[in-house]
């Protein structure tokens, strides 16, 4: 993992008035090297092969920091559990969910801030962040959709 990433996520927890404990560096490495989106289940089950001495408690409170300090972000798929992925300085993306199979596809591109400045001055708001998931089949599910129809 980039050391320049694990100084800046200890700058963080001290900040918070934390430390970056061997468990939790363990929990950050397979987040940071396997990237994705991972639930409690899959972060506990992947640590275990790496740590047996490691919890679910510890995984549970280690997400929850994470997420306190902006170190994780959350995301919550409609009718699924939330998966977490790291917060990682300059890398704002979006989601593409398939229906189907649960498939997320991250994409980047982003005209949102275009139309912020509307929004704000209509509605008052401050937008500070934003996120933006949209719904429908993944290219796999689709062709096995339209090959069911034929």
């Amino acid at each position: 993992m980039e050391d320049y990433y694990i100084q800046a996520v200890k700058r963080k927890l001290k900040e918070s008035g934390y430390k970056l404990t061997g468990p939790r560096l363990a929990i950050l490495e397979i987040l940071a090297v396997e990237k994705g989106h991972f639930s409690i289940a899959d972060i506990y089950s992947k640590i275990r092969l790496k740590d047996k001495g490691i919890g679910i408690a510890t995984v549970y409170r280690t997400v929850d920091l994470f997420l306190e300090t902006g170190i994780l972000r959350v995301l919550t798929l409609k009718n699924s559990q939330p998966c977490f992925e790291l917060n990682r300085p300059g890398d704002h993306h979006h989601h593409l969910i398939c229906r189907n199979c649960g498939r997320i596809t991250e994409f980047e591109s982003c005209n949102f801030k275009s139309i912020a400045g509307e929004i704000e001055k209509k509605t008052r708001f401050r937008i500070e962040e934003h996120t933006l998931e949209a719904y429908g089949l993944c290219p796999e599910c689709s062709s096995q959709k339209e090959n069911l129809l034929y």
